[in-house]
């Protein structure tokens, strides 16, 4: 019995543990995504007549984000298990006399914010970092196009806009020893491909307050194979790329994309994923 209890419990907290899992992303994307990014005491939670979603206020102690600098912001969400019912492990909800620092942005039409995908949290359970305190105090400075991105969801995904496919049937015919690599693509602006390299051959220089890559250096760790020559050779043929832009401002960055390319010794041609 004590077994089977164990295990259930194991389930339990194996199922909250996962079931709210995401990257909760770097606060000064946040910052740069919200409409306000504020600290603020919450002065009333008022539910509908029919107790399915709440209203709260929250008075504004502080202000970061340059603009428009309300007093008072509401914020209606989705009412606790209790009232609607429906329990998840992802459930989370703001009460009266919290406080709270909150980086709210429209979705829908809807001005709202997040908890456990976001940088937002009552301030008291979480506090704010002395690295995420700088990034508040100088995020008004922040300028997206200074910085390289790779994964963050604020950007469209990327594809080059060379016919690849042409370009990949140029490729040598050799009996390759190991025919594989995975190679990092530094990639303007402008959508223009500026440097080619392997998965471990470079190096990121970060800024300092956002931690955010300034620079992209070519800096390898062991010589180059005569595969991984031959394939970053064949993928300088594609010089442009699609442009990366933040969803919201429309402005272009550099990034860095990752591809993967192979030979096919039996097939003779060589292939990629993206």
């Amino acid at each position: 019995m004590k077994k089977r209890i164990l295990t259930i419990l194991t389930i339990l907290i194996s199922a909250i543990t996962f079931a709210c899992s995401c990257d909760i992303p770097k606060s000064i994307l946040e910052f740069e995504s919200a409409e306000y990014v504020f600290e603020g005491k919450v002065i009333s939670k008022i539910y509908a007549n029919d107790s399915l979603t709440y209203t709260v206020t929250f008075e504004i102690s502080k202000h970061y984000k340059e603009g428009d600098n309300p007093a008072t912001i509401e914020f209606t969400f989705k009412s606790e298990g209790k009232y609607t019912g429906e329990w998840t492990s992802c459930d989370w909800s703001v009460n009266k006399d919290e406080n709270w620092l909150v980086y709210a942005a429209y979705w829908k039409e809807k001005l709202t914010f997040g908890y456990f995908c976001s940088n937002s949290k009552p301030l008291g359970r979480r506090t704010i970092s002395k690295n995420e305190q700088k990034i508040l105090d100088n995020g008004n400075s922040f300028k997206l196009e200074n910085y390289i991105y790779q994964f963050e969801y604020d950007f469209n995904y990327t594809k080059p806009v060379s016919d690849i496919d042409s370009v990949l049937k140029t490729g040598k015919i050799k009996d390759y020893e190991k025919p594989f690599t995975w190679l990092k693509l530094f990639v303007d602006k402008n959508g223009n491909l500026n440097s080619v390299t392997t998965h471990t051959g470079y190096q990121l220089k970060n800024d300092s307050i956002f931690n955010l890559p300034t620079e992209f250096e070519i800096k390898l760790r062991k010589p180059l194979t005569e595969f991984e020559k031959d394939a970053i050779e064949l993928v300088k043929k594609i010089p442009k790329w699609e442009i990366k832009k933040h969803k919201k401002t429309n402005i272009p960055v550099p990034y860095i994309r990752h591809l993967s390319i192979e030979y096919d010794k039996e097939k003779k041609e060589w292939k990629y994923e993206l």
